[in-house]
């Protein structure tokens, strides 16, 4: 990766011209970095997600704090927000709330509409129902524990260290499994009577896929909020014999501009009554995002990672 100069950007009808604030550097942006992502080809700009402030459009006035929902376009198959200014269509802007802040406001999108439509479209979550969150500490993490409370039901924030168990709790998590001391199944057991949980959250493979299955309830059901990729049908198969719960997954590259738009106005009545508020880990400057891709490689941050322009 480098940085280089680029003329300003010109404003055309369907788009807004937008001075940047913060874009995010998350788990898509990295996975493209190295090469995992085939629909990605160099030279790109990376980040889908982020924050500024509205320069011309012909929907917004001139001055509006916005944030942008880059669907599986921005930073994948088109330059995306790592820069000072980005055009992006009016489908994909969103109106910020006065309550948070720009920094907050680029933390929104991906994380939190990922985390809505997974837990209401996909996993149908009731209120009183137990929602077991695996990488609670990372950014949908934060985003899946604060929407499951205010949808009525209690998350069980699951992490690997004392310090992201404390950052968790501050996020409103009920409950607390720290794998560090802690074995996920047994614990679950005792906070639930022997039931296990209602709804998990968590990686499609991996050495603790036995225990998040272990840990929920019969008929419960274990979801893949991804944007990369929902459960492989192949790898369903493989592990039939732990089969007793019902899969499912989510892929916010599958998302219309509708459902992100109505996904976007149930976030935002949450945010202004104060029951949401992304948490944000470490803001780098631009020319630091060796220092921010490396954080994200080291699985240490406890929120979302931004990159100022």
């Amino acid at each position: 990766m480098a940085i280089e100069e680029r003329p300003k950007l010109l404003p055309r009808p369907g788009y807004t011209l937008i001075k940047m604030h913060a874009a995010t550097v998350n788990q898509l942006s990295g996975q493209i970095r190295r090469g995992f992502f085939d629909k990605a080809k160099t030279p790109l700009v990376l980040s889908n997600d982020g924050a500024g402030t509205v320069e011309d459009s012909d929907l917004f006035e001139s001055g509006t704090r916005v944030a942008f929902y880059g669907g599986g376009q921005l930073g994948i198959t088109e330059d995306g927000l790592q820069q000072e200014y980005v055009s992006v269509k009016n489908s994909q802007v969103f109106e910020l709330p006065d309550t948070i802040s720009l920094d907050e406001g680029a933390a929104l999108p991906i994380n939190y509409v990922t985390a809505y439509q997974a837990l209401t479209r996909v996993g149908r979550i009731e209120p009183g129902q137990t929602v077991l969150i695996s990488g609670a500490a990372g950014a949908v993490g934060h985003a899946l524990i604060q929407l499951s409370r205010v949808l009525g039901a209690k998350p069980v924030a699951v992490v690997s260290s004392p310090l992201k168990a404390e950052a968790v709790r501050k996020s409103g998590a009920a409950a607390v499994v720290d794998l560090s001391t802690e074995i996920l199944s047994d614990v679950l057991s005792s906070l639930t009577t022997g039931q296990g949980a209602d709804l998990a959250f968590g990686p499609a493979g991996g050495t603790l896929l036995r225990e998040l299955i272990k840990s929920v309830r019969e008929r419960g059901q274990l979801c893949r909020s991804s944007f990369l990729a929902a459960l492989n049908p192949a790898w369903i198969w493989l592990k039939s014999s732990f089969m007793k719960n019902a899969f499912c997954g989510y892929d916010a590259w599958l998302e219309t501009d509708e459902a992100v738009s109505y996904a976007f106005s149930a976030i935002r009545i949450f945010i202004e009554k104060g029951a949401v508020r992304p948490i944000i880990d470490i803001t780098w400057k631009l020319e630091e995002y060796e220092e921010a891709y490396r954080r994200l490689a080291s699985r240490q941050a406890m929120g979302t990672i931004l990159i100022k322009a």
